[in-house]
């Protein structure tokens, strides 16, 4: 049948019926059946509607009201209404309703009576009842919750059942719903067919026995209720699943980076020079357990300590021993203890470990057993011993720098004035040995500060071209004489079709004397008689050399080696070998400079000094001398007997500063006896008024004064108020004469021309350096290569430019 077909069905309108009195229905069945007759069709008997249930009794009583026209809607009167039901409205909670029911059924029904009789009928399943009176509210209904079953009437005005169980269908969220047709009026095959075509699962026949509606629906209600028990158990199953899945995934994190973790730990412990043990805190404290990097720090494998519990004691330094096992035998008490000890492995080398340990006690409190760790500080005691070395190096050499300064001053005065003396002394022959015998004492002292200022590294070296070949030829037989009859001498030359030897950049008379301290040294170790070898050869470092606190970079370098074939040094005098005072020569026989001295000489050079010796197998001193720029040597001689002509002066003006009084004087005698006009002044301040007040060719100042001024900054200020001044320094060492580099913050401007800072102190660079106590010969010669040079000293215009 189509939907055309079935309208004027449709617009049927029913009312409530009341059973006539001549064939009234019995109180047995009404008890039992539920439903209403649909209105009666036009032009058709009258449908008659079954009884009620008890509940609705009072609807029966009410008065039948006569058919209206198909357009109307009859509506009960108001006393005819059943209890929660209203006029127009429809009340959708069921009553009585627990609080909170876990499955919801949807009744649809125009009529309110209906929905009073079936919920009458299934309230007390438990469930929660919703009413709709039309296919409209139902969905609405839909669109807020789910529901266990809907009890649907096919023949309501508007939307019927077959239309609005086919919207129920079509959404996802309501097509599982079950869904039972009511109806009263289309009970043929058609009909049942559109019912269960439309997803009904069910189709009843008005009346309805309540017992079989309420069984039917309990039906559902169970099914409803075990499938959301089990969503609710497959819900909880899968969030079980979620979670161990989630614990397992932590945990396998968790475990890598464990993992990573160890495997870092171990590869830093393994780079670092670090023991971890374990051991008994029984007498003598065996060992349990000691780290893989065992063998690497104390150079024997972990399992020598575990199964000879005396090993580690045995190799404990015997002036070590009874500190440390007191120190660990005291550990019971403190808890804890540090101690540093030297350990002499299975290879004899010695080891200054630094062992921390710590007492771990089990749950009842007493100790268990003993955990620590075991460093190897050997490089940093060394470093250590190193840095105190040159602190004391340092300290002594300011000592004796400070103490030969003051030394050559005095000298100075001696020497001078000597020299000022012996002239005068020409018809005085036994006056004039005796003053010449007092100058060459003189100048053997000041040959004695010359060497303290080299072991200082104070001394002011003069490099210059030096063949070592020839100078050690030139001094065989000094040489020779030095070391008596009882040690052959050979001097070692290159072979004839070898590199001819370079030349040295080294002062010659600290090379000499360097050489002849080397020779006295290999003297005394051969008391018995020897051979003494002086080898001299070209050497090319093609990487930067270090050793014995110097260092090097790559170049060209003169190898001048002296070995003897003494009794040699064990490993601790070697040590110390190159140490100031230190000596094992018996008391009054050595001061302990000798090497020292040498050491200060090649490093001041730019040089590099090896040692290698052995007990029984002799020494060897190999010292690398930097190359000079140009292979070759030459000097100019003077003689020191000739009247300076040549250096004598023409007039010029120059001023004499000295804080010492006696220095100054003995200077401005000196410098006017060769022909200069002489100005002098006390100090900084005081020379440059002078040099404000009137002409100076030259400024001949020393270097350290104290308060104000130095002599640098002197110079560096006369330079700037006079471009043209000429300059000559002296100084009693050579702490702070090495000329002055540029200014702080000197540089170049935008315009690319030389900052006049600069300029003054590349002129600085080229003064020259006179060193206390010096001659009239060399203060003649300085004056004049300061007033002479090759190129003027200074731009004017670029000083001027400040």
């Amino acid at each position: 049948m189509t939907r055309r077909k079935l309208q004027p069905v449709r617009a049927v309108r029913r009312a409530p019926f009341v059973p006539p009195a001549a064939s009234p229905v019995p109180a047995a069945r009404r008890s039992r059946l539920l439903g209403t007759a649909s209105a009666q069709p036009a032009g058709g008997d009258a449908v008659r509607k079954p009884p009620l249930p008890p509940a609705a009794a009072a609807v029966e009583a009410a008065p039948a009201a006569p058919a209206a026209p198909p357009p109307a809607t009859v509506t009960p009167p108001p006393a005819a209404v059943p209890a929660g039901c209203e006029s127009g409205t429809m009340t959708t909670d069921s009553h009585p309703q627990p609080d909170k029911a876990d499955v919801a059924i949807l009744i649809v029904d125009d009529d309110p009576r209906n929905l009073f009789a079936v919920r009458e009928t299934l309230e007390d399943l438990g469930a929660q009842l919703v009413l709709a009176r039309s296919g409209e509210e139902a969905l609405k209904h839909l669109l807020r919750q789910d529901f266990a079953l809907i009890l649907l009437d096919v023949h309501m005005p508007g939307m019927d059942g077959y239309e609005t169980a086919g919207l129920i269908r079509l959404r996802e969220k309501s097509r599982h719903i079950p869904i039972i047709f009511l109806t009263a009026i289309n009970k043929d095959e058609t009909h049942i067919f559109r019912g269960y075509a439309t997803g009904a699962v069910d189709y009843m026949f008005k009346p309805v026995d309540p017992q079989i509606l309420k069984c039917k629906v309990s039906v559902f209600v169970d099914l409803y209720r075990k499938t959301e028990e089990v969503k609710r158990e497959v819900e909880a199953k899968q969030r079980l699943l979620d979670e161990n899945e989630r614990v397992r995934r932590e945990m396998r994190q968790a475990e890598q980076a464990l993992r990573r973790s160890e495997e870092r730990q171990a590869l830093i412990l393994g780079q670092l020079p670090i023991v971890l043990y374990t051991a008994d805190l029984t007498p003598g404290i065996p060992f349990r357990y000691l780290s893989d990097t065992t063998q690497t720090v104390l150079g024997c494998p972990a399992a020598s300590f575990i199964e000879d519990p005396n090993f580690w004691e045995s190799g404990l330094h015997p002036d070590d021993r009874s500190r440390v096992l007191r120190q660990l035998a005291s550990i019971h008490d403190a808890g804890l203890t540090t101690v540093e000890y030297r350990w002499r492995g299975p290879d004899g080398g010695e080891r200054h470990l630094l062992d921390q340990a710590v007492v771990v006690r089990d749950e009842d409190g007493h100790p268990a057993e003993l955990f620590g760790t075991i460093m190897d500080v050997t490089e940093t005691r060394q470093a250590q011993q190193q840095l105190a070395h040159a602190q004391k190096m340092e300290m002594v050499g300011q000592l004796t720098g400070g103490i030969a300064h003051d030394f050559n001053n005095m000298l100075m005065v001696v020497i001078g004035s000597l020299e000022r003396l012996v002239p005068g002394l020409a018809d005085d022959p036994k006056a004039a040995r005796r003053a010449e015998m007092a100058l060459q004492a003189a100048l053997r002292c000041s040959d004695m500060t010359r060497r303290l200022l080299t072991f200082a590294r104070r001394q002011q070296l003069h490099p210059e071209p030096v063949d070592l070949g020839d100078l050690v030829a030139g001094m065989s037989e000094l040489m020779e004489r030095t070391l008596g009859g009882g040690v052959a001498i050979a001097i070692e030359a290159p072979p004839a079709d070898a590199e001819p030897l370079w030349i040295a950049s080294v002062d010659r008379s600290q090379a000499e004397s360097a050489l002849l301290n080397l020779v006295i040294n290999a003297r005394d170790a051969m008391p018995g008689g020897g051979t003494l070898r002086i080898r001299t050869a070209n050497t090319r470092f093609t990487e930067p050399q270090t050793g014995n606190g110097m260092s090097v970079p790559a170049g060209d370098y003169i190898l001048l080696s002296v070995a003897d074939s003494g009794c040699g040094m064990p490993p601790d005098v070697l040590e110390r070998a190159f140490e100031p005072f230190f000596t094992t020569k018996e008391t009054g026989k050595g001061t302990g400079l000798g090497l020292a001295m040498i050491h200060g000489f090649v490093k001041q050079s730019g040089g590099l000094i090896g040692i290698d010796s052995k007990p029984g197998s002799g020494t060897v001193f190999r010292l690398y001398l930097p190359r000079a720029a140009m292979d070759s040597a030459h000097g100019v001689s003077i003689d020191e007997d000739d009247g300076h002509e040549a250096f004598a002066g023409r007039g010029e003006t120059v001023l004499v500063v000295d804080d010492d009084a006696d220095v100054r004087s003995v200077a401005v005698q000196a410098v006017a006896a060769l022909g200069y006009r002489v100005l002098e002044a006390d100090g900084a301040e005081a020379a440059l008024t002078l040099l404000d007040r009137q002409p100076v060719d030259l400024l001949f100042t020393d270097i350290v004064m104290p308060g104000g001024l130095n002599g640098r900054e002197l110079a560096l200020e006369g330079l700037r108020r006079h471009p043209s001044l000429r300059v000559l320094f002296a100084s009693g060492y050579a702490n702070g004469t090495s000329a002055p580099g540029p200014e702080a913050g000197a540089s170049t401007d935008a315009g690319g021309a030389a900052d006049p800072g600069a300029v003054l102190g590349a002129v600085l660079s080229r003064a020259e350096t006179l060193s206390k106590p010096y001659r009239d010969g060399d203060l003649a010669r300085a004056l004049r290569r300061a007033l002479d040079p090759q190129a003027p000293l200074a731009p004017a215009e670029a000083v001027r430019g400040r």
